[in-house]
């Protein structure tokens, strides 16, 4: 039997995927739910090309349990999954394994919450931005620092400074605070205290007057 990316075991005593033929002729393929989120765990834990495309998974791994495809797919039977994303940083500061215990199902707005930009937001700390000043003349020379927030598909803006760091300070005190509102919405307790472990992190980030680099 043919090993997923070298390592995952697919026991599964049915097809995972079905091929059907709509009555225009297209051609569909519909994939086992289960199965395609387990093979999304093995890619950005052990695919080569993943890693190359995307350097933030070079040091992801996944638990031995979930090498075995039955395994995952028990555990994923037991969790509130559908119409979420499959998370891996919430519950665990820096946490770098795909495992039951480490891993939790959150909705899109959550998802968002947690997306850092590392890639996109340049050499500047997080929330922070530099102002063009051939696009924005109005105060530029004073505040050339913008600070802005992404909440509910929009970005919010915090507010406009004069030095890099007091726009990240704002942006932190809004985090922390969207942090909580969050939690106080959730259901699932594990999702609460994640949330609530970010808020936590950021507040002493904030008053040891340190850069969030991390949540």
């Amino acid at each position: 039997m043919k090993l997923v990316y070298g390592v995952g075991l697919n026991d599964a005593n049915y097809n995972v995927s079905v091929t059907n033929t709509l009555p225009d002729g297209e051609i569909v393929t519909e994939w086992c739910p289960y199965y395609t989120k387990w093979k999304n765990v093995l890619a950005r834990s052990f695919s080569k090309r993943m890693k190359e495309l995307r350097p933030f998974y070079k040091d992801i791994t996944c638990c031995q349990e979930w090498l075995i495809f039955s395994n995952f797919k028990s555990w994923m039977k037991q969790q509130d999954w559908e119409g979420k994303q499959l998370d891996k940083d919430l519950l665990i500061y820096q946490n770098k394994i795909y495992s039951p215990e480490t891993c939790v199902f959150v909705d899109r707005k959550i998802n968002q919450f947690l997306v850092k930009s590392n890639n996109s937001r340049g050499k500047y700390p997080l929330g922070v931005s530099y102002r063009n000043k051939n696009k924005d003349m109005c105060n530029e020379l004073n505040s050339p620092y913008r600070a802005v927030i992404s909440h509910k598909d929009k970005f919010v803006h915090l507010g406009d400074f004069s030095n890099p760091i007091f726009a990240h300070r704002a942006w932190q005190k809004e985090k922390i605070k969207l942090a909580k509102q969050l939690a106080e919405e959730q259901q699932d307790i594990r999702v609460k205290n994640g949330l609530l472990r970010v808020a936590s992190k950021i507040q002493n980030d904030y008053d040891n007057d340190l850069e969030t680099k991390d949540f």
